[in-house]
């Protein structure tokens, strides 16, 4: 998937206002013999998502296997306290079970299976002081089994809702030990410029939506997506799509410049990668446009990128619209390798090397140094 164009200079005003976060990730339950082990670690991703500066910029507090009565008087604290204007969010992550009137349950540390009402935390609870809040930009995530029958028996829907569930009333959804599959995909959707589909620099609640519904399906996993919108006045903004890096590299060295595209976004970084042939579609159109709104050009140098003809005019491209160049070796180079056209052009442009024995260290490195430069 290509990234959309974005337009650096709307974030911040978009994305103005107080923004919270509550994460419900619950996986242990001492009186129920099932665990889960994804809910630990969707709290772990979503808090880093959310609370990127850069990106989605929500103040974040995750609950990990707590109890009823902690969960209970922080969702209080936070609808009580979000003004209408806020952005609220509200995320459950875990196991839901159906009562025996058609509600939906969802468990708690400390919830017991035959006293669902008595000890898991229920949808009307959760609604009830939603509806008491001035906030009218609101989205709610429930990732669990079942999680499309929250809405069942409900007693009224507060206006500025936008609710996502993993899956409908009677599906499953997959867990898995990196995580919830639904939460990864919504992780990705948070962190991928693709989800920008409209190409305005923010990521809506509905493209958000739409994208994770697309990754599970071309994933296989089972379960579908559902949403609910009641009466949501003005567009939510899940994520801001910072001026990306643009990665050249040489079609040779795919495997290599896929695996530092990947390690450069789980260090927080927006990565625009061109994965089609050149001869597909209007490669100059498609390299321009990428390079034109790039806060940087990581260029991978190999024996193959030092002759590719694409290479140097992505180069020469940069060079014309002073975008910064950042070079990249996998392994130090003799300089007597290194050909004249690039020492001539580039040579005073400091060389990042990542080796192998200390790959995730050296692209720390590397990140810090694209963070370091000015987005103008």
């Amino acid at each position: 998937m290509n990234p959309a164009r974005t337009n650096p200079e709307k974030l911040p005003l978009s994305l103005d206002g107080v923004r919270s976060a509550l994460l419900i990730c619950n996986g242990s339950f001492p009186a129920i013999s099932q665990q889960l082990d994804g809910p630990a670690k969707d709290a772990k991703l979503l808090d880093t998502v959310l609370s990127d500066k850069e990106r989605c910029k929500f103040s974040v507090l995750a609950l990990v296997d707590k109890g009823l009565l902690e969960v209970r008087r922080e969702i209080a604290k936070i609808c009580a306290s979000a003004s209408k204007n806020d952005t609220l969010f509200i995320y459950y992550s875990g196991m839901g079970i159906i009562g025996q009137e058609g509600s939906l349950h969802l468990l708690v540390y400390d919830s017991e299976r035959d006293y669902p009402l008595a000890t898991a935390l229920d949808a009307e609870f959760i609604l009830s002081q939603l509806r008491g809040s001035k906030c009218r930009s609101i989205v709610l995530i429930i990732d669990g089994c079942f999680s499309g029958a929250f809405f069942a028996n409900n007693r009224g829907i507060p206006d500025g809702l936008y609710a996502i569930t993993s899956c409908g009333a009677t599906e499953y959804c997959m867990d898995t030990p990196d995580g919830g599959a639904f939460s990864i995909a919504l992780c990705a959707g948070l962190r991928d410029a693709a989800a920008d589909t409209d190409g305005d620099g923010l990521v809506s609640i509905d493209e958000l939506y739409e994208f994770v519904k697309q990754k599970l399906l071309a994933d296989g996993h089972e379960g579908t997506p559902r949403k609910w919108v009641w009466n949501v006045e003005n567009p939510i903004f899940m994520t801001a799509n910072p001026r990306q890096v643009f990665l050249s590299y040489a079609r040779k060295d795919f495997s290599e410049a896929d695996r530092l595209a990947q390690a450069l976004e789980m260090e927080g970084l927006s990565v625009w990668i061109d994965r089609e042939s050149i001869n597909s579609g209007n490669w100059k159109d498609r390299v321009s446009d990428g390079i034109s709104h790039a806060r940087a050009v990581v260029v991978l140098l190999t024996s193959e990128s030092y002759v590719s003809k694409p290479v140097r005019k992505e180069l020469n491209f940069a060079t014309k619209n002073n975008i910064p160049i950042i070079p990249v070796q996998l392994e130090k180079t003799p300089e007597s390798q290194i050909p004249k056209w690039f020492t001539f052009d580039y040579d005073e442009l400091h060389r990042h090397v990542i080796e192998e024995d200390q790959y995730e260290v050296d692209v720390k490195k590397l990140a810090a140094a694209i963070r370091s430069l000015r987005i103008c």
